[in-house]
């Protein structure tokens, strides 16, 4: 890796060397102190090999005394490039100067964002931060993140936790309010689901319900009785929950290759300045373009942005799938529905699927699951058995 970027630096030529008796001409290259690499044999009387740019103008000495010619094919290095660049004055200052502006303009707050908040006004938590001198403009490190959520904490009694986080130039705060609780609360437990019960076990309170009965969603199952605050009871119930999912038999996707390209440029005004021209040599690409603008400043607009696009190669692929292939894909569409509505501690005893097909291009599943979890539900109160008020 070290040789790679020393010969970077260096600059280094790729040359066509063409003629005869080359063997010779390449001993006499080593002679002279040419450090030659990456030598290779194209054909009988065509060779190809890489060396530093100062050695070309020892080469033009020995050329001349052969029959040989010598091309230059290639023109890599940091040399190169800076030369380059150098022909491009103004897209080189701009560029110095956009990079100034950029990293200058980094250093000071310009946004801050607030997370969090339900019933606490955002325009409290934003004289807190006026008060201790935190706005739009000032410099970054005279804001230490830990400092100000102790501030937060202390000035705002609604507050239970506070965290201060820099993202880039934005000030991140993100703020959990308090919630009051009192044990106080007394109730009914009621279904939460429609079901048929298959576990019923009441531990405080009567039960109106028993095992085998159908049940819907809000029937009251174990009453409070009286000097209770509340009922509580272990209900187990089967639920059947549905879903349907569509899949055609010919599937098209587009996967990206992993080759890419990236293209820099800088636009002043109306006028983009590219580092290099936009050339991605892909049949099929999807283009992703960055644009990085200095943030206002005392209400001044600079007009420079720094551009960044690349194109990423893509591939269509077509796949015609079999009618069990797009049966099993529909099933796993529509089994994953359900699952996301399923409580984790539910118990799955059956799956059923009916496939429709619609046409010669789609089936559809229609899918069943019958699961067995607590619809044991106490409105207002939280598992703990405490009624939650904001």
């Amino acid at each position: 890796m070290l040789k790679y970027l020393i010969r970077f630096i260096k600059g280094y030529l790729v040359i066509d060397i063409t003629g005869n008796a080359l063997e010779r001409f390449i001993n006499q290259m080593i002679t002279l102190d040419i450090f030659i690499w990456d030598l290779r044999r194209i054909k009988k009387s065509h060779y190809r090999a890489k060396i530093y740019t100062v050695d070309f103008n020892k080469l033009r000495l020995l050329v001349k005394r052969r029959k040989c010619r010598v091309n230059i094919v290639e023109k890599k290095g940091l040399p190169i490039l800076f030369f380059r660049t150098y022909k491009r004055k103004f897209l080189l200052i701009g560029f110095l100067i956009f990079i100034l502006l950029f990293y200058a303009g980094s250093s000071f707050l310009w946004f801050i964002e607030i997370e969090g908040l339900e019933t606490i006004d955002r325009e409290d938590i934003i004289n807190i931060l006026e008060h201790n001198g935190i706005k739009p403009g000032i410099y970054k490190r005279n804001i230490n993140p830990t400092d100000l959520e102790r501030e937060l904490l202390k000035n705002e009694s609604g507050l239970i936790w506070a965290n201060v986080r820099w993202q880039g130039t934005c000030l991140n705060i993100r703020l959990v309010e308090k919630k009051t609780v009192s044990k106080t609360a007394k109730g009914n437990v009621v279904a939460a689901k429609n079901g048929v019960i298959n576990d019923f076990i009441v531990l405080k309170g009567r039960g109106i319900v028993s095992k085998g009965d159908t049940v819907t969603e809000g029937q009251p199952l174990i009453l409070a009785g009286e000097g209770e605050e509340r009922a509580h009871g272990i209900v187990r119930a089967y639920v059947w929950y549905t879903a349907e999912a569509l899949c055609r038999y010919n599937i098209n996707e587009v996967i990206f290759t992993g080759e890419n390209r990236k293209f820099w440029g800088i636009k002043i005004a109306d006028k983009t300045f590219w580092l290099k021209p936009i050339n991605a040599n892909f049949n099929n690409y999807k283009r992703k373009r960055e644009i990085k603008t200095i943030p206002k400043w005392r209400n001044i607009n600079i007009p420079l942005e720094l551009i960044i696009e690349e194109h990423r190669e893509i591939k269509f692929i077509s796949e015609k799938l079999s009618r069990e292939s797009a049966i099993f894909l529909a099933k796993e569409k529509a089994l994953y529905t359900i699952l996301s509505d399923i409580p984790a501690d539910a118990v799955i005893h059956s799956v059923q699927s009916r496939d429709i097909s619609l046409d010669d291009k789609t089936v559809k599943i229609k899918l069943l699951v019958k699961v067995e979890e607590d619809i044991a539900d106490l409105p207002g109160i939280d598992k703990e058995g405490f009624s939650v008020k904001d």
